[in-house]
């Protein structure tokens, strides 16, 4: 069989009355991957993980940067811009990809229509700025000891200027201090048709938003496809991050807990506080220290992600991940219970399931599954964008 082929999520709705009424996810099937690091120079694996890992290639690099050693002062400043650059551009994206295209017009077209191209400049200079840190993407010469790095304000002004003119409708601050769906403005009114269908786990886990580790590793248990913190399944991601810095979300969640809606403007609020931490830099990269055995974790695009990685002398020894899908799509996990009670008024057409789905937006394609009466209506594919 062709890998290709292979869903690496599996998720079973079962329908009654116009509503999901149980879900059962397979986990993350496509797991193992790590093993091909093994025997691997230590100092080359910098290079290779942001090709066999691309879309979120600067969080895997940080996580393994972290778990084998420090990185230096200049390099440090650079490789969290890198991490952060990674997160915004694929979350201002995810509405333009995912959402818009069933609550917008046919301006709002994956991906033709004439909003989602004005978006395109944005992920065009994203790149660029981090082709500025690291050479053609995804390359990571902001490691490398002496590498000169410009970054100016007006790249970042531009990013700025986009988000503002175009997806919020006001500055970045005024944004991130709104306190209602109300207030919604730029292209996030859409997400005012969409209904507070209150459908989540309601636990949830961030190893540091974005870079300081807190959590306690003895707590965390692997099995495979099942992941638990303390015992518990929780759900790591964008809303989990939002709720450890914004006051709306905590509000909203507070009162009618979490919801498809509520991470979809989770994702661009982080996105937000993310870009108006971003400053300008000019000078010397300083590189990092390899110093051995460790654990790295580090907030990616889709939350909480760890490497734990074992050397012997100059080699990998041992190589472990957890990407946030792992913790997610675990059996009775946050996948399963962020459909649980969502409404569907067509089967043969769950687009309200796409919504829900993707507001967990997992790191691989989730094939869909859905029965009505015990008897299979449709399937979807959900994911694999951005």
């Amino acid at each position: 069989m062709n890998p290709l082929d292979l869903e690496a999520i599996s998720l079973r709705i079962n329908i009654e009355n116009n509503v999901v009424v149980s879900a059962q996810s397979s986990g993350n099937k496509l797991r193992g991957y790590e093993k091909a690091f093994l025997n691997k120079k230590v100092k080359e694996l910098r290079d290779i993980i942001p090709r066999v890992l691309a879309t979120c290639s600067q969080s895997h690099v940080s996580a393994f940067t972290r778990a084998v050693g420090t990185i230096n002062h200049n390099s440090e400043i650079l490789s969290r811009i890198a991490v952060s650059l990674e997160i915004i551009e694929s979350h201002i994206k995810h509405p333009y990809i995912y959402w818009f295209p069933y609550i917008g017009d046919k301006n709002y077209d994956f991906p033709a229509g004439e909003r989602f191209k004005r978006i395109i400049p944005f992920s065009k200079k994203v790149k660029e700025i981090m082709e500025k840190m690291g050479g053609k993407w995804p390359y990571t010469n902001y490691l490398n000891k002496g590498f000169k790095v410009k970054l100016s304000k007006d790249d970042i002004e531009f990013l700025r200027k986009v988000v503002e003119d175009e997806v919020i409708g006001m500055k970045i601050e005024d944004f991130l201090s709104i306190d209602n769906i109300d207030e919604l403005g730029g292209d996030l009114t859409l997400l005012k048709k969409v209904p507070y269908w209150t459908a989540g786990l309601g636990k949830y886990l961030v190893v540091g938003f974005p870079y300081s580790a807190t959590i306690d590793l003895s707590k965390l248990k692997d099995t495979g496809l099942d992941v638990t913190y303390n015992g518990d399944h929780v759900e790591v991601g964008p809303l989990a991050q939002a709720l450890t810095f914004d006051s709306m979300v905590k509000k909203l969640h507070e009162k009618y807990g979490p919801s498809p809606l509520l991470r979809e403007i989770s994702r661009i609020k982080v996105a937000c506080k993310l870009l108006s931490e971003l400053t300008d830099f000019d000078g010397e990269t300083d590189g990092y220290e390899i110093l051995g055995s460790g654990i790295g974790m580090v907030e990616s695009i889709r939350g909480s992600l760890l490497h734990k990685v074992s050397i012997n002398e100059d080699k990998v020894i041992d190589y472990s991940i957890i990407q946030p899908t792992s913790f997610n799509a675990s059996p009775g996990g946050a996948l399963e219970y962020a459909v649980k009670g969502i409404p569907v008024k067509d089967p043969k057409n769950p687009w309200e399931i796409s919504l829900a789905v993707s507001s967990l937006d997992s790191c691989f394609v989730t094939e869909v599954i859905i029965y009505e009466g015990g008897k299979l209506i449709s399937k979807k594919r959900i994911g694999g964008f951005c």
